[in-house]
């Protein structure tokens, strides 16, 4: 058994129960709030975080936790820390449009070591332990095989917080745009990484986004074959400004296009 397995099934069994919650809460009336300019939250992503950080403690006592609603210590840490989305891609939530995730990870010495994203819209379970590869439902799944940017479907998305935020990247998704086969955006960054990992997408580069956001994402696409590091090829952890993340025959083709 692999060292991080209890961890591995927790996360899976927490993200499939707090999915059940998402699907629920989708059919009804669904308020929502302001956070932190154009960004929203609803009493769902409370409520989700509430349970899987509650059923962690229990578990896992002596972990910390950092999540999106409620927080907790940020920073690289040499401890164990769980990282919690209750729901990535709330706007999608909030509109009905049926793409967005719970992500879960259980990061040691600063790197994720288990990670989860699940897809309560399509039953889909990405799941992932450092070392021993990537799963989708329980059967191994790779990242894609293409070798070129033109040939190539990529995904990226804008931070919500200001104006600016957006400027920052219209520039390489202009480009990309014209450079690759497509790119989309989705508003679930989670989603992104794991569509990477599952070989449906090829490329996935974004700024600003949150330990939360990527520290399940980012293992899922290292263990299915992927490389991720920051836009300029730095090493990347889930507390960097920059993600690129790709099947890796593209990793560098894409860098040399992306300015930040």
């Amino acid at each position: 058994m692999a060292k991080y397995s209890l961890e591995q099934r927790c996360a899976e069994a927490l993200a499939r129960q707090a999915g059940k919650m998402i699907l629920r809460a989708s059919r009804g009336e669904i308020e929502v709030f302001a956070k932190n300019g154009a960004d929203v939250v609803t009493e769902i992503d409370r409520a989700v975080e509430v349970f899987i950080t509650g059923e962690l403690k229990t578990i896992f006592p002596a972990d910390e936790i950092l999540g999106e609603e409620f927080g907790g210590v940020e920073g690289l840490s040499k401890g164990r820390r769980w990282l919690v989305d209750p729901i990535d891609g709330t706007l999608n939530f909030t509109c009905g449009v049926p793409m967005s995730c719970v992500s879960i990870a259980l990061q040691e010495n600063g790197e994720t070591q288990a990670g989860v994203v699940y897809d309560p819209y399509r039953d889909e379970l990405f799941s992932a332990q450092r070392g021993a590869g990537a799963l989708l439902n329980g059967q191994t799944m790779q990242v894609s095989r293409r070798t070129r940017i033109d040939d190539s479907v990529l995904v990226t998305g804008f931070r919500p917080k200001t104006p600016e935020g957006m400027s920052d990247n219209l520039d390489n998704f202009v480009r990309l745009s014209r450079e690759a086969r497509a790119v989309r955006r989705f508003g679930s960054a989670a989603l992104d990484l794991a569509y990477v990992a599952a070989g449906r997408l090829d490329g996935f580069w974004e700024f600003g986004l949150s330990p939360w956001d990527t520290g399940a994402g980012y293992l899922l696409v290292e263990e299915a074959g992927g490389r991720v590091s920051e836009i300029k090829l730095e090493p990347y952890t889930a507390f960097e400004p920059t993600i690129l993340a790709t099947n890796a025959h593209i990793h560098e083709s894409m860098s040399k296009r992306l300015n930040i």
